[in-house]
C-alpha cells in the first residue's frame, strides 16, 4: 500500500533513544542505572553520546524495554521510541 509504514524490531539504539525512551517511562538517571545494573555515571556518558559497552547498551535497552519501552525501525531507517500508556 502506498504510504504504508513498516515496522521492525531492532537492537540499535543511541543516546536519543535512550534518553526518550527514558523520558516517556518517567525514569530518572539513577531509576534507570538500578534497572540494568549499572552505574549511574554510566547512563549519563551513554546518554551524552560518550562511547559506552555494547554490552551496556544492551543492558539499558533491555531494562527499558521490561519497563514499556519499544524500539523499532522505519522502512526508511530512521528508529522510532515507543513507550506503553501502562506497563
Amino acid at each position: 500500500m502506498a504510504g504504508s509504514i513498516s515496522f521492525g524490531r531492532t537492537d540499535s539504539i543511541d543516546a536519543r533513544h535512550v534518553r526518550m525512551a527514558r523520558a516517556g517511562l518517567g525514569l530518572s538517571v539513577r531509576d534507570l542505572a538500578q534497572l540494568a545494573q549499572v552505574n549511574k555515571a554510566t547512563i549519563v556518558r551513554l546518554e551524552a553520546g560518550m562511547p559506552v559497552r555494547d554490552s551496556t547498551v544492551q543492558a539499558v535497552k533491555l531494562a527499558l524495554e521490561a519497563e514499556g519501552a519499544g524500539f523499532f525501525i522505519n522502512k526508511d531507517g530512521t528508529i522510532c521510541v515507543s513507550v506503553l500508556a501502562s506497563k
